[in-house]
């Protein structure tokens, strides 16, 4: 059976919306590390996974799992969920663009679009993130076995484009999973092996000192919070921390102080209230002028497709 989707709201809407009262930014040292959180039990791996990757100290003083507004983070730059188009869209898109202001629609319409797999950076405006990294990533049921691939280029060439740029701090939005219909298990898969392979690159875990896996939704949260251990294994002293709280008070501080260092999440969905109104069908901005929506078609959906590999 053939169905449709729609696709975003015409970009004359994002012209004229109206300014956003920013929330209070969210600095870098607010952000806890993976191994904050595994001494915090916020993470506890499954005894069925076990990891692929050999511990590193180093790296998972590099990483960070948050559910948070992306546009409120102070890092040096933020990973956008963008279109083909760069010119805003729904969700943490058009989140972005309203956030920025008008300037950053302005600089994307420069750039004449980006390729599904790969991203383009600008500056971040009125953000408190100095750059934005612009990722298009796959449509999950589009792609089909070439969804991974794709995916994996988006994150391997937005760190790419911070090192180039000098950016030591860099936050992905959990690109695709939202009207893409990217499962939020098998886009984390792909984000923290792509992470991984790339920060053990020669030199590159230097020139990076945070990776920040930033999600809004739960669903996308719970998916990192399961499936990092295999990528990002707690150290012997996380492990024993977990297991012996009396040991975590003796070296630092208290569990209780170390907790109120994780951020609040977030409570209100970052889009307009148009939006949150709109009926549960996907959909993705295809014209850069028009004000009618386009249909994709969904013709070439199979639905025992294998699992896409890296």
């Amino acid at each position: 059976m053939t169905s449709s989707y729609y696709l975003a709201k015409p970009i004359s809407t994002l012209r004229q919306s109206p300014p956003l009262k920013m929330a209070e930014a969210v600095p870098l040292e607010e952000i806890p590390t993976l191994s904050l959180l595994y001494k915090l039990k916020k993470i506890t791996p499954e005894d069925d996974l076990a990891p692929s990757y050999k511990v590193s100290t180093e790296l998972n003083d590099c990483i960070s799992v948050i559910r948070q507004d992306i546009t409120t983070l102070a890092v040096d730059a933020i990973v956008n969920a963008a279109n083909n188009w760069l010119l805003g869209g729904g969700g943490v898109d058009g989140a972005i663009h309203r956030a920025a202001g008008p300037e950053l629609l302005e600089e994307c319409e420069t750039l004449e679009g980006c390729e599904t797999g790969s991203a383009k950076i600008t500056k971040g405006y009125e953000l408190p993130s100095k750059k934005v990294i612009h990722a298009v990533g796959p449509i999950y049921w589009k792609e089909g076995p070439r969804a991974a691939e794709l995916l994996s280029g988006c994150y391997r060439t937005s760190l790419q484009l911070a090192v180039d740029n000098g950016c030591r701090s860099i936050a992905f939005s959990a690109l695709s999973t939202g009207v893409y219909g990217y499962p939020s298990g098998e886009a984390s898969l792909v984000a923290l092996e792509t992470v991984r392979r790339f920060l053990e690159e020669k030199d590159r875990a230097d020139k990076l000192d945070r990776v920040i896996f930033c999600n809004f939704l739960q669903k996308d949260e719970e998916a990192y919070f399961k499936n990092i251990p295999i990528f990002f294994p707690p150290t012997t002293t996380d492990t024993e921390a977990q297991d012996n709280p009396t040991i975590e008070e003796e070296q630092s501080t208290e569990p209780s102080e170390l907790a109120s260092q994780l951020p609040d999440a977030p409570t209100t969905d970052p889009q307009d209230a148009e939006d949150a109104q709109q009926p549960s069908l996907k959909r993705q901005k295809t014209s850069e002028a028009d004000d009618d929506f386009v249909l994709v078609e969904r013709d070439d959906v199979k639905e025992d497709r294998p699992k896409p590999e890296l």
